[in-house]
């Protein structure tokens, strides 16, 4: 490891080991897919659990749910990368690099990030050609509308914004729950350190809990606010509020990778280092 001394060479490495899980979701991904298609197609059963077509054939099916197939195995992945993550910066081999802990921090967030990116981009490709039956060559514009991220989809009236600010969302998003999951780690593993008790995994999972309760609570909060104000202000209302919403993750990502860093640097990096 003492020749990861740059950022490029820790995200190389990083990407190394988390591209093998790309490539064993969206396999398993592959193989849903196909069991999906054979059971309904052989059964003549369309309507199955978390999936319905309102028409009987096997292209209508995937019309109608390619999208929500898709989402259930983004979030799988996510919750993959977000172990991962954890998994590096809690490891004392990694940290055992002559590099500034910071970097292996962001190095390991961003590796994730884009395996996210790639893993999505290879589902849409199948999701492509699930669309060709019924969309032709429509088929690219309606995989990637049906997330809001293709500059054909339609407008609606009365609201004027730019798809790439979805693009944007979805990427805050991400830096939000891979930001938040290590601050909640982080946390839970300082205070629990701390308390007069034995440290335990079921302490740290009750901190994390109170943890994720506050934060939905002030995540609410600051929603309702932020409604009131596009309710208020005719200015807004003529716009998609999805950029408030980029806007508000944007800061609030900052905070917390802000956070992160702070505790990598001034927490998590000694008590590796004094194991």
């Amino acid at each position: 490891m003492n020749e990861l001394t740059s950022f490029g060479n820790l995200f190389k490495q990083m990407w190394v080991q988390k591209s093998r899980y790309i490539y064993l979701l969206f396999v398993i991904n592959l193989f849903t897919i196909a069991f999906l298609s054979i059971f309904a197609w052989g059964t003549g059963n369309y309507d199955l659990t978390f999936f319905y077509t309102p028409t009987h054939n096997l292209g209508s099916f995937w019309r109608y749910n390619m999208a929500t197939l898709t989402i259930y195995f983004d979030i799988a992945f996510c919750a993959v990368t977000c172990w991962q993550n954890e998994k590096i910066n809690m490891s004392q081999t990694w940290h055992l690099a002559a590099v500034d802990e910071r970097k292996t921090y962001l190095a390991n967030v961003f590796s994730s990030l884009i395996a996210c990116g790639v893993f999505f981009l290879l589902q849409q490709v199948i999701n492509i050609l699930l669309l060709i039956p019924t969309m032709g060559p429509n088929c690219v514009a309606e995989a990637f509308s049906q997330f809001g991220l293709s500059p054909l989809t339609p407008n609606v009236p009365g609201i004027n914004i730019s798809f790439e600010f979805y693009w944007l969302f979805v990427v805050l998003v991400i830096l939000f729950i891979y930001f938040f999951v290590s601050f909640a780690n982080f946390v839970s593993r300082i205070v629990s350190n701390e308390l007069p008790v034995k440290s335990t995994l079921w302490i740290r999972l009750l901190i994390m809990a109170i943890l994720v309760i506050i934060a939905v609570y002030v995540w609410l909060i600051v929603l309702s606010h932020l409604q009131n104000l596009v309710d208020t202000n005719k200015v807004l209302q003529s716009y998609d509020p999805i950029w408030l919403d980029d806007l508000l993750l944007l800061i609030v990502d900052l905070v917390f990778g802000l956070c992160d860093i702070l505790f990598v640097r001034k927490w998590i990096e000694p008590k590796i280092v004094n194991r």
